[in-house]
């Protein structure tokens, strides 16, 4: 990674957590509101990381849509190449994604420490009770592919117009869908829910592996993209 890249990265990361000074706070005064005064035992045993992680695949999705949409012909604009920009882009998601991720696992290990009586029934996430560092490295490689796919819907739309567009959302679909299939995570399976199909639920290596090359392979096809992608400049 080149220097202009590793500049690009810290200024969309800072850029972008700005959105997460909001989003984080409201976001966990919205998880105590909810198992507070929730009476539902699948609400009140999810812990605060599993119900960010839920929303944040959205938000990281949200985040790869702009990032295609706004940041590279502003960046190229002012004469930053698209190696460096993608360079960039992927480095500040990735710490986004850390940041998000990480951060919340503190808060909710400081939560369990606590013993705080409304969060006794809480289970940290399907993939076991004190299973901390699988959890976490988990979620965040679900995430890294929702941001992946949302840059890669942001660029098809960019590119190529509403015909592009509509096929990159089919792919992101399709991605989103067989990349959840690994896990056993309740994150939207657009596809795959449509239908009453269902795979075991592979070993976490396993799964971790397969969701890499699904995130190499959607970078990569990311990064053919923006290489070709006309500026448009108003």
């Amino acid at each position: 990674m080149n220097a202009m890249g590793k500049k690009i990265g810290a200024d969309l990361y800072l850029a972008q957590m700005k959105w997460v000074a909001w989003y984080l706070p409201i976001l966990y005064i919205a998880y105590i509101a909810i198992v507070w005064f929730l009476d539902e035992p699948d609400i009140r045993s999810m812990s605060l990381l599993t119900f960010t992680f839920q929303t944040t695949t959205i938000f990281m999705l949200v985040c790869g849509i702009i990032s295609s949409s706004v940041f590279l012909t502003l960046y190229v604009k002012y004469g930053v190449t698209r190696k460096s920009y993608f360079q960039g882009a992927l480095l500040s998601a990735i710490g986004l994604a850390i940041t998000v991720i990480g951060l919340t696992t503190i808060l909710t290990w400081i939560v369990r420490i606590f013993n705080i009586n409304v969060f006794k029934e809480v289970v940290l996430s399907s993939l076991g009770v004190n299973s901390w560092l699988l959890t976490s490295v988990s979620y965040f490689f679900v995430v890294m592919i929702y941001f992946l796919v949302g840059w890669l819907i942001g660029l098809g739309f960019y590119r190529y117009g509403g015909a592009g567009g509509f096929v990159t959302i089919v792919v992101a679909l399709v991605v989103v869908s067989v990349n959840d299939l690994l896990w056993s995570f309740n994150t939207p399976k657009p596809l795959m829910g449509l239908f009453n199909f269902e795979i075991p639920v592979p070993n976490v290596v396993v799964a971790m592996i397969a969701s890499f090359a699904i995130a190499t392979i959607m970078a990569i096809a990311v990064y053919k993209i923006v290489k070709e992608t006309p500026i448009k400049i108003a």
